[in-house]
């Protein structure tokens, strides 16, 4: 994975001057190591560093995260809109009781199901992000469009996942919510691995069952911070929803690790001149970042 951000913008007539060679080295664990097991995931560590680092990047962070909320929200209406004429027939029934029948329950399913579906390259985008802060790398808010580089794939690996989830909760909420859980690291596999859709589904779920009981805590105390969130009128969300992000980057890069690639620039030997042995490590530029196996 190449960093996603930029320390420095060198000069062209600086760089014309210099050679440079990229660099790459791994953080975390591996997929070798995730389908035995043989990772480190202590919870109350993961929790601990997840609140450190939404608080370090959290400025920058929330604004993308907003950007989300608010795009799954437009989506979720309009899926209403498109279904019942009005999206309040629905809240009207869920906050009332009164009038809830099966085509309004329907109706919100389909609504939330493709709002998570369409909305997956801007998911991808903050989840790329927050893999960013777990490795020490700062963000800015434009960074949620490098989803959009994942768009296809990520749409697809959604509607995948969503489907499981739908069926999972069909059968019984529990299975539902495990399966929302053990598959939740899917779509960073495909975007920053590169493999299939179904492969990284595999992936994730195998990772998840060899650590069900940390990744199960871990879920526990981020199901009750949404609580808490929701029951503080959605204010405690501003915090929540980061979190939430920087956790299941933790918990990627423990168990999956993430390769990062940088450029290291010397000066070019002159005829005139001897050459220097000092050299200035700079990231790729942000045009060039790219997610690599």
């Amino acid at each position: 994975m190449m960093s996603n951000v930029q320390y420095a913008h060198p000069n062209n007539d600086d760089m014309s001057m210099k050679e440079t060679t990229k660099k790459s080295f791994h953080v975390g664990g591996s997929i070798e190591k995730a389908m035995v097991g043989d990772v480190e995931l202590q919870p109350i560590a993961v929790l601990q560093e997840a609140f450190k680092i939404t608080a370090k990047n959290f400025t920058k962070f929330l604004p993308a995260v907003i950007c989300l909320f608010i795009a799954q929200i437009a989506l979720l209406l309009l899926s209403l809109k498109i279904q019942l004429g009005n999206p309040s027939v629905f809240f009207d029934a869920f906050l009332t009781g009164q009038g809830f029948t099966a085509d309004i329950l329907k109706a919100g399913f389909m609504a939330n199901f493709w709002s998570d579906v369409l909305i997956a390259p801007l998911y991808v985008g903050v989840s790329l992000m927050a893999l960013n802060h777990s490795v020490g790398l700062p963000t800015k808010p434009s960074q949620i469009v490098k989803g959009f580089s994942f768009t296809l794939v990520s749409i697809i690996t959604m509607l995948l996942i969503s489907s499981i989830q739908g069926i999972g909760s069909s059968i019984f909420p529990l299975v539902g919510l495990f399966l929302t859980m053990a598959l939740s690291m899917a779509i960073l596999l495909v975007c920053e691995k590169r493999v299939t859709p179904i492969k990284a589904i595999q992936y994730s779920f195998m990772a998840t069952i060899r650590k069900v009981m940390p990744m199960t805590a871990i879920y526990l105390v981020v199901m009750i911070l949404f609580f808490v969130s929701i029951v503080t009128a959605g204010i405690g969300l501003i915090w929540t929803l980061p979190f939430f992000f920087n956790v299941k980057a933790i918990i990627y890069r423990n168990m999956f690790g993430i390769t990062l690639q940088v450029t290291a620039a010397t000066p070019k030997a002159d005829g005139n001149k001897p050459e220097s042995k000092s050299d200035n490590n700079v990231s790729e530029p942000i045009n060039n970042d790219t997610f690599n196996a």
